[in-house]
Formats: structure tokens, C-alpha cells, sequence
């Protein structure tokens, strides 16, 4: 018996979404209006090309800026599935050590993986042939870019519907020196990660927080001279920046009678002249995306699709190296809503995006490293939605922390990178019952290690995983970090 739903518009919101998003804050005018006080300190941090508190030396930013590979988030509201209808998991062997039924994963038994034509691994990690993120990311990239991209998933648990998990990497990953020559993070919601999920608390940097991204102006907000050059023009404006960096050197010469460390002045001293080149070394046409021919080929849509235009800029800022770390937040995935045809859709709506992102890069002939990760995840029961969008899949009926995973896919222009050990593409493990074996690993359960062991990846890259410990204050994974990384270096 089936359950012959009728589709759901796909642009309708669904019951259970709240995340409005918020104004966004204008990151220069910020920092040039604090600068006047006496805290002009934390005010300005935030503007220095190294872009890091962390960061004791001035001329670091701009090399480190091209020669790192960027990160794109995309932080997924609502608790979607990662697994099972879309990156396959298994048990301990991995990707292909299948489990007994992926029923509760939204597969029904003539779609289950052990029969022929059910799996696709074009992508290096293994997606289900029917995904619809998989359909998506097909939809939007060339054959060629496919072949380059290699990834892993890590079956971890994560609490539903909750700003509370401690997913995003993004202040570990500045201090592994992903930054940018204009902003080291970003975000497109007005929040502490720039995403709905939460950044561990271990790892923030109390100077620095996301500038807010979501349309081709906010680009532009980057590199103009904000407030200051509405209420004097230009010439008195950068007339006003050089005596905010002089008025700046005489108070940390008053600090320093105070023991304040050499170093810091020399790297607030060059944060103050490198704000002020800002305004010369970049021009709104530079950082503007809908001026990008790459970016209209790759987004031909960002005039009207808020998708399109809120990825495309972030992408553009990342793999110029405008910005190192961007998170895409996306709301619309607690689409238990008792069919499959909502899911499929938001599913195949990420997809698009990530493979749009793929695409740029392409163009563009750089690497990044995309990371995919949501706030819980969802259950699957009942008689299969045979409408169109549904596709004779299981609908979705719950949450489900236990179903939760993330993914990362790695885009690297001169080929397919290659595994640190062979046909390893899966850290964790699921059950037979299609939940995730929370006793696997040290990330299986523990949300905070799972950021860990994204930034221990991303160190892998460039074959600096010892450093895991100086970037996040310690290595949780000990002697068995090999078994934890998916890639060898690239760099």
C-alpha cells in the first residue's frame, strides 16, 4: 500500500521552520566609529589583514590568504538527512560494510544498497544513486569537475533542532590560518558562527566575529569606507583614518609603559595602515560577484534567486580570497512533515549549491573544502510517498539525534586528491538498526570533537595534523589521529 501525497509546493514553508534571518552588520563602519574610544582595540582587530587575534606578527595575512585552501559551510537548519538516502554509511568497514535495514533512513528494501545500481561514488564518497543532494550537485557541475572531488563522512550524533551544537569550526580554522585579505570568517546570519549552529566555545576569539554576507551589496560593504565617507567624502575620511593611527600608536605607547608587549603594538600598528590601504587596493568592481564573469556562468540566477545570491557571494569572497571561512546557513530542514517530497526538495536544493560551489571553483581553477552538517536529523516510517517528488522513498516522520552526521567534500583542481588509507571515506559507524553506534569513536558522540576532527582534517591537507593541539588546545584523538583523517596532503 502506498501514499500517493500530492507535492508540496517547494518554495512553501514548512511547519516547523523558524529561522528568520537577520540585518546585517557593516563591518568597516563598525571598527572606524569604535575607533575614537579608548577600547579602540577590540574594535580594530577585527580589520587587520592577518584578521586574528592569535596572530603576533604583521605581513602574514595576504600570502597565507592565497596559498590555504578556503572552507565553505553550509549549516543546515533544522535537522536534514546526510545519510543513507543521500552519503551512504555502513558499520565499521564503512561506506560498503552494509547495514541490515535503511528503512528508518528513508530506503525502501528495493532501494536498499546491496542491490545492483543503488550507489554512485563519482564523487570519491559514496552518495545513494537516487540522492537528491547528489542529484543536485549533478545538476550543477561538468563531468570533469566531478572527477576531481574526493570526501568523507563522519557518523556522529548531534542534538535536533538546536542552535546548541557545537558544529562550526570556522574560529579554529583562522587559527589554522584560513584567512582573508578583507575578513577571516563569514557568515549570512548575524550570529557568533555566522550560522544557526554554535561554534565551540573553546574556540572563539573574543576580537572577532563573522562579518555578515547575503547579497552582492554586503560584498561591497567590505571595502567601502562606511560612515565616514557619507559624512566627509573620501579625502577626509582617510584624512580621519591616518590620525586614528596615529592618536592609536601614542596610546599603546602608554600601554607599553605598562609592559604591553612590542608585538602587539607592531601588529595593531599594522592592522591601522592596512585598513586605511583598503580603500585603495580594492575597488567595488573587484569584489562586486554580479560582476564576475566566472560567477554569472556558475550562479546564472543571483538577480532573483536568494539562494543563488547569498551562496554566490559567499563563494566569490572564499576562492578569491577576500574571506577564508564562509557559512551558508539554510533553513527549511525539519521537513518531517510526514511525506518525502518536501525532503527531496530541500535536498536537492543544497546540492545545487554545493555543486554551483564546485563549479566556480573550477573556473576559477582553485580548491576548496566544502563542509556539510545539520542540527539533529530525521526518521523515516510509514508506507511509501509515490508522487513525483517523493520517489517512491519512505516519508519522513521525526526527529532523530541518532540518524545525525556531517560530510566534506574536497574540490582540488589539479585531480581527485588521494586517501590517507584506501577506500577509507567513513570515521564512525551506524548500526543495523539505522542509528548511529555512539560508541564507535571519539566523535561518535561528542559534537566538539567532531570539530575537531574537521580541523585535524584540514590540517591533514598541508600534512600539519601534529599541530592539532596548538590550534584547539588539545588532540583528543592521541596516538590514533591517522585513523581519523580522510585525505593526504594536497599542498
Amino acid at each position: 500500500m502506498t501514499n500517493k501525497n500530492k507535492d508540496q509546493n517547494p518554495n512553501a514553508p514548512l511547519k516547523h521552520e523558524n529561522h528568520t534571518l537577520q540585518s546585517r552588520r557593516d563591518f568597516l563602519s563598525q571598527g572606524f566609529l569604535t575607533g575614537m574610544s579608548f577600547t579602540m582595540l577590540p574594535g580594530l582587530l577585527p580589520l587587520l589583514k592577518m584578521n586574528s587575534a592569535h596572530a603576533l606578527e604583521c605581513g602574514f595575512g595576504t600570502q597565507e590568504a592565497i596559498t590555504r585552501i578556503p572552507v565553505m559551510i553550509f549549516d543546515l537548519s533544522g535537522g536534514a538527512n546526510l545519510v543513507g538516502s543521500n552519503v551512504m554509511v555502513g558499520k565499521a568497514g564503512g561506506q560498503m560494510d552494509f547495514i541490515t535495514n535503511y528503512e528508518s533512513l528513508g530506503l525502501p528494501t528495493a532501494m536498499h544498497p546491496k542491490n545492483a545500481g543503488q550507489t554512485n561514488n563519482e564523487l570519491g564518497l559514496v552518495f545513494h544513486n537516487d540522492s537528491a543532494i547528489l542529484r543536485g550537485i549533478r545538476n550543477t557541475t561538468a563531468v570533469t569537475t566531478r572527477a576531481k572531488v574526493e570526501g568523507g563522512v563522519f557518523c556522529a550524533a548531534s542534538n535536533d533542532d538546536t542552535q546548541n551544537n557545537p558544529h562550526n569550526p570556522m574560529y579554529w580554522l583562522t587559527k589554522a590560518g584560513v584567512v582573508g585579505e578583507l575578513a577571516p570568517i563569514a557568515g549570512t546570519i548575524n550570529s557568533e558562527s555566522g550560522g544557526n549552529s554554535m561554534a565551540p566555545q573553546s574556540s572563539l576569539i573574543p576580537t572577532l566575529k563573522p562579518v555578515t554576507l547575503n547579497s552582492p551589496q554586503d560584498a561591497l560593504s567590505l571595502v567601502n569606507i562606511g560612515r565616514l565617507g557619507s559624512l566627509y567624502g573620501t579625502e577626509k575620511a582617510q584624512k580621519v583614518l591616518k590620525t586614528i593611527e596615529n592618536l592609536s600608536a601614542q596610546k599603546l605607547k602608554q600601554f607599553n609603559a605598562k609592559a604591553l608587549p612590542d608585538q602587539i603594538k607592531d601588529l595593531v600598528n599594522c592592522g591601522y595602515i592596512q585598513s586605511q590601504d583598503l580603500l585603495n587596493r580594492f575597488s567595488a568592481t573587484a569584489v562586486d560577484p554580479t560582476q564576475d564573469a566566472m560567477v554569472r556562468q556558475a550562479f546564472p540566477n543571483i538577480a532573483n534567486n536568494n539562494d543563488q545570491r547569498r551562496t554566490a557571494t559567499m563563494a566569490k569572497l572564499i576562492l578569491d580570497g577576500y574571506v577564508g571561512v564562509g557559512t551558508v546557513e539554510k533553513g527549511g530542514y525539519d521537513y518531517h512533515d510526514n511525506t518525502r517530497s518536501s525532503g527531496e526538495t530541500r535536498d536537492s536544493e543544497i546540492g545545487e549549491m554545493i555543486g554551483r560551489v564546485m563549479e566556480l571553483a573550477s573556473l576559477k581553477q582553485k580548491d576548496i573544502l566544502i563542509y556539510v552538517f545539520t542540527d539533529g536529523g530525521v526518521s523515516a516510517s510509514g508506507a511509501t510517498d509515490d508522487s513525483q517528488n517523493g520517489r517512491g522513498k519512505i516519508p519522513w516522520t521525526g526527529d532523530s539525534s541518532q540518524r545525525s552526521s556531517s560530510f566534506m567534500l574536497l574540490y582540488r583542481h589539479a585531480g581527485k586528491a588521494t586517501l590517507r588509507t584506501a577506500d577509507k571515506r567513513q570515521i564512525g559507524a551506524f548500526k543495523d538498526n539505522g542509528a548511529v553506534d555512539t560508541n564507535a569513536t571519539m566523535v561518535s558522540n561528542s559534537v566538539t570533537n567532531l570539530s575537531k576532527a574537521v580541523v585535524a582534517n584540514y590540517l591533514s591537507l598541508s600534512g600539519q595534523e601534529s599541530k592539532l593541539a596548538d590550534v584547539v588546545g588539545d588532540n583528543p584523538f592521541g596516538s590514533s589521529i591517522n585513523s581519523y583523517l580522510f585525505f593526504n596532503p594536497i599542498k
